[in-house]
């Protein structure tokens, strides 16, 4: 089995975390992923663009999740998707400005690993936080 999850944009079964909301938000990440990665230099800063709307509510969803259960590594969780949202807006940036080379290497080099390294550690820990707290039947993600 390959370790890039973006390869076909489905997520591998390992990479279920057994909360539907959550796992459908990440499918829709690993589709614009794809999508983006095989954009053409005409629409590809579009696709990036929604890529990042996508991610920012996401994120933002995530980051809700973890305040209302008192999730206790929410700084760090946070911290880690600020970083990402950060690289996210640089890339977007400099794609809007006709610069795609970057953002595409970004996409194929670092994007996958990050996000299973991202989803088996973090989202994995808050998942389980959420089962173990009961919080998991209440999860209703909209992005």
């Amino acid at each position: 089995m390959s370790n890039d999850p973006l390869a076909t944009a489905v997520p591998a079964p390992e990479l279920s975390l057994g909360i539907p909301d959550m796992d459908r938000t990440h499918h829709e990440f690993l589709d614009l992923c794809a999508r983006t990665r095989q954009a053409d230099a005409a629409t590809f800063a579009a696709h990036l663009r929604a890529l990042r709307d996508h991610t920012l509510v996401h994120f933002a969803n995530e980051e809700a999740l973890m305040r209302e259960s008192a999730f206790p590594a929410t700084a760090e969780h946070s911290s880690e998707h600020q970083r990402v949202l950060g690289e996210l807006d640089r890339f977007l940036a400099r794609a809007e400005a006709g610069s795609q080379a970057l953002a595409r290497a970004w996409l194929v080099d670092q994007v996958p690993e990050w996000f299973r390294s991202h989803l088996l550690s973090m989202d994995s820990a808050l998942a389980a936080h959420l089962k173990g707290t009961g919080a998991a039947q209440y999860v209703h993600l909209r992005v």
